[in-house]
């Protein structure tokens, strides 16, 4: 088993951050077109789109990773065990195949996005669990525990990682960058296969290679031992991971199930990782969206005072009752270094504003207490000045209300402030990767919906059982 070797064959099995795994895979003989049993992550899937991946096809991973509840539901049967029922009689019928060796999964997303053409690369592999206030693995998202026991229970039943929690990783001298080209180009001493290739109801071209040459192994291993991960997506599979780790590492049927799968009792515990995508932070691939906000239910919305207290802060340019969007983006653009926000105010008011910070000692004096790690983000200044300071909106009280709502679309933002469903529209710049980093190498944690990495990964491309390496 290889365990973070060095190049030089030495193995230093307990310090082993990378491992290869034994994935799981649609068989190719039996699913003709991948896109078919596919869908992005479980959590930003509506029930209108679930029923239509429902649809789309019999052995969905749908029915695996984000199953419908049924009248008659209880403990003993419901949408987890029903999952593992599919999981299991798909790989009885060889609709899902399992590798024969241990390999590392080169994962690359080709799309487009404001008219230019990106390639996401990145690597599958096993990850070490590690603690995250004292380890090399660094969250940026506080947790919900509503999803951690959703995401328990179906781990509980199938015994399984459906999907890869997605990490960013430094890679300033380009050293893992280069082998994955070498992999991804068709290089002869790659030592891999391409396996799949197709193109996503988003249309987004999804690439496979699988690597199951022990030298590149080892040497990524190496390249990767003890090196910082930052999660982008996945905090809440990450932490249910480490839950379900601890609460089985004792649970002694489980133990004997995981030395019969291996063969003997040494090596690392399969219970200790972990399935995750790490992409290199330099890969311009690595793209991040704005995520807008809306806002409602602060009472009677005063026009003149809102902006007399933002006033306090920022400065405010009127951009007029008809703002086009392509003038919402060059302004958020022009202005990206400056902390900046559009603003659309419905109700009686109707009408845009670019709000730029002007008095950054107010507004560090304004979030020095708990918000201040938060005065360098955009975001932060948003959620701990406007919200908190002027709206009365609290961070910790937003999950707890229908106050906020996250969007993406800025025309439909305009939209529904217009029909009278929200008051206030706040368009935003997106977070940027090395300001990610600052946060989460802190401990600290960003605001809510702070990040949206795209494109999404698919779920469906690579499973992995859980008490296997």
């Amino acid at each position: 088993m290889i365990s973070g070797a060095s190049p030089g064959g030495g193995e230093e099995r307990r310090m082993a951050t990378i491992l290869p795994f034994r994935g799981i895979r649609y068989n190719p003989g039996k699913i003709e077109d991948i896109s078919k049993v596919v869908t992005p992550p479980y959590d930003v899937i509506s029930d209108e789109e679930r029923e239509g991946f429902y649809r789309n096809h019999p052995n969905n991973i749908i029915r695996l990773e984000l199953g419908k509840d049924f009248p008659g539901d209880n403990l003993s049967v419901n949408k987890y065990t029903r999952a593992a029922v599919y999981f299991q009689e798909w790989r009885r019928e060889h609709i899902l195949i399992q590798d024969t060796d241990p390999a590392i999964y080169v994962y690359a997303q080709e799309f487009t996005l404001e008219n230019k053409r990106y390639t996401r690369k990145g690597f599958i592999s096993l990850v070490r669990l590690e603690d995250l206030k004292t380890g090399h693995i660094y969250p940026h998202e506080h947790t919900l525990s509503k999803p951690k026991e959703d995401r328990l229970k179906l781990m509980q039943s199938c015994e399984a990682n459906f999907s890869q929690v997605f990490a960013f990783y430094e890679d300033e001298e380009k050293k893992m960058s280069e082998i994955l080209r070498k992999v991804t180009g068709g290089d002869s001493g790659a030592c891999a296969s391409e396996e799949t290739d197709f193109t996503d109801v988003y249309g987004v071209r999804n690439l496979l290679w699988i690597i199951k040459d022990k030298k590149i192994i080892r040497e990524i291993s190496f390249l990767m031992k003890d090196k910082p991960l930052f999660i982008a997506d996945g905090h809440h599979r990450y932490e249910t991971a480490l839950y379900y780790r601890d609460l089985h590492k004792s649970n002694k049927e489980m133990l004997n199930r995981i030395k019969q799968n291996r063969g003997d009792d040494n090596g690392d515990s399969p219970l200790d990782f972990v399935m995750m995508m790490s992409v290199a932070m330099e890969d311009e691939g690595l793209q991040i969206l704005p995520t807008h906000r809306l806002v409602r239910n602060v009472g009677k919305l005063d026009p003149g005072k809102f902006k007399k207290a933002l006033h306090e802060v920022f400065e405010i340019e009127n951009l007029g009752k008809e703002c086009s969007l392509e003038v919402i983006k060059e302004k958020l653009r022009g202005n990206r270094e400056s902390h900046s926000f559009v603003l659309y105010i419905g109700e009686n008011d109707k009408e845009f504003y670019l709000l730029k910070v002007q008095n950054k000692a107010r507004l560090y004096h304004a979030l020095e207490e708990k918000h201040s790690p938060w005065k360098t983000l955009d975001t932060g200044i948003l959620h701990g000045f406007i919200f908190e300071k002027i709206l009365g909106i609290k961070t910790e009280d937003i999950s707890k209300t229908d106050c906020l709502k996250y969007i993406q679309s800025e025309k439909e933002a305009i939209d529904v402030v217009n029909e009278g469903k929200y008051q206030l529209a706040f368009f935003l710049n997106p977070t940027r990767i090395g300001q990610i980093k600052d946060i989460a190498i802190k401990r600290n944690k960003m605001p809510p919906k702070a990040t949206y990495f795209y494109p999404k990964l698919v779920t469906g491309t690579v499973l992995r059982h859980m008490l296997e390496i």
